[in-house]
């Protein structure tokens, strides 16, 4: 019997720790990669690193309506990948207000959220208007 499992957050679940975006991913069937050190972050259009994908920089970043780049990524983010030993802040508007969550990856392991499955990130699936990430 074989079994698919997903790369997740490495959040324990039933006991055990889920392999994180930078464990095999191959053996986990997921399209997760690692993140580069070129950048904090890699969001997705879809969980588990499905979809577009956009390479998040050190700093701050606003998804404007009005800008012909960053307006396509505006209350689209599902799944975001925080390269390990960086820190990510994603807002509910733009100018970094409003709501907000903070997804912390300690150590040198990447950590991969998909934010309409963990409790505390829910309330930003698909809502995240600027970014705020820092190493």
């Amino acid at each position: 019997l074989a079994v698919n499992v997903p790369c997740l957050s490495g959040a324990e679940r039933d006991g055990t720790t889920v392999p994180t975006c930078s464990a095999n991913r191959d053996a986990y069937g997921s399209s997760c990669v690692a993140v580069p050190t070129t950048a904090c972050a890699l969001a997705y259009d879809d969980r588990y690193c499905e979809g577009w994908k956009l390479e998040i920089p050190e700093g701050e970043l606003n998804f404007n309506w009005w800008n012909p780049v960053y307006y396509w990524y505006r209350n689209d983010i599902e799944s975001i990948s925080v390269r390990g030993g960086c820190t990510l802040y994603g807002y509910r508007d733009t100018g970094y207000q409003g709501r907000n969550i903070t997804i912390v990856a300690e150590g040198t392991m990447d950590r991969l959220v998909n934010l309409g499955e963990e409790t505390a990130f829910m309330a930003l699936d698909e809502k995240i208007q600027s970014i705020k990430c820092k190493c």
